[in-house]
């Protein structure tokens, strides 16, 4: 039956990634650009991080980047309209949020095209805006 399936896509199958996620729940938040680069900015190098994409589902890292980056700006961590399409709760999200902050911290160093695309005034130098730290999650 699989076969069938397949053949009648004609293997044109593919996964939802972190990034159509991460789009998703950003449209759900009705966020702003400098929000959404600094999430995208967050996303991206934690896609660096083997632990991170092999423990998490994609769902999973979009959601811990969204928290992250409302943090970041001052907004409340989570809303309800963030739990109805994300599914996930705050509490579910946070344990998740602080490990991509420690991998980021060790990451950060070495992703230097990725600081650069986001120092850049195209992204509103959202690499330059502080993270929280994981304890302040």
């Amino acid at each position: 039956m699989e076969e069938v399936i397949l053949k009648t896509l004609k293997y044109q199958i593919s996964l939802p990634t972190a990034h159509t996620f991460l789009f998703r729940y950003l449209n759900a938040a009705h966020t702003y650009r400098q929000l959404t680069f600094l999430t995208q900015f967050v996303l991206e190098t934690s896609l660096y991080s083997y632990e991170l994409v092999t423990k998490y589902s994609p769902s999973q890292l979009a959601a811990a980047a969204v928290l992250i980056g409302r943090k970041a700006v001052g907004r409340n961590s989570w809303s309800p309209t963030l739990l109805k399409y994300a599914e996930y709760r705050e509490e579910d999200i946070k344990p998740i949020a602080r490990v991509m902050l420690a991998e980021n911290k060790n990451l950060r160093s070495s992703l230097t095209a990725v600081k650069r695309k986001y120092h850049n005034e195209k992204y509103l130098k959202v690499a330059g805006i502080m993270l929280p730290s994981e304890s302040e999650l």
